[in-house]
């Protein structure tokens, strides 16, 4: 067989052929060639056939059925009901195969709403957003939050004077943040 020439994967027929082969035993490369050349003439010998099927029909496209009487004509018809019952089993796997228009997402699964799911993202791009543009004001609110527990603080503590310079601190950094 010619390099250019169409050919099945060699990985996938070389893991058949181990699979169907006593533990015991191993295929010599050569044979593997060999083997791979008749499959692919096979296939193509198939579907040659069932093209002519289609044709003489004056169908385009090779369905199932025509595979099955090329399979009958050319001499395998103890192949044709296996053909069958695959290509029926083909089929009831892929119609209980997810579609991928039916996915769900993990808000519809958990019960959410459209809306609440919009709402939830407009909350998560709103924090985003502060965190990104407020980290220099997140720092200055936890400091005057640290002044604010200070002076409280201190004013439990019977020290009036130090709570009035706590709430002297507090002021400042309030009319520094009103100048910027």
């Amino acid at each position: 067989m010619e390099e250019n020439d169409v050919s099945l994967p060699r990985a996938t027929l070389t893991k058949m052929v181990k699979e169907l082969l006593p533990q015991d035993m191993r295929c010599a490369a050569e044979c593997m060639d060999m083997l791979m050349d008749c499959c692919t003439e096979f296939i193509q010998l198939l579907s040659s056939e069932a093209n002519e099927l289609a044709m003489a029909e004056q169908k385009s496209t090779i369905t199932p059925e025509y595979v099955t009487r090329a399979l009958q004509q050319l001499g395998f018809e103890e192949w044709a009901d296996d053909v069958k019952h695959s290509h029926e089993q083909f089929k009831a796997e892929a119609k209980q195969a997810p579609k991928l228009a039916n996915r769900k997402t993990k808000a519809e699964l958990e019960g959410m709403t459209e809306d609440e799911q919009i709402e939830m993202q407009r909350r998560l791009f709103a924090a985003a957003r502060a965190r990104s543009l407020n980290v220099d004001a997140l720092a200055e609110a936890n400091v005057q939050a640290a002044y604010g527990a200070m002076q409280q603080e201190q004013h439990l503590q019977g020290d009036p004077a130090a709570a009035a310079g706590g709430q002297y601190l507090q002021q400042e950094a309030l009319h520094d943040d009103d100048e910027q």
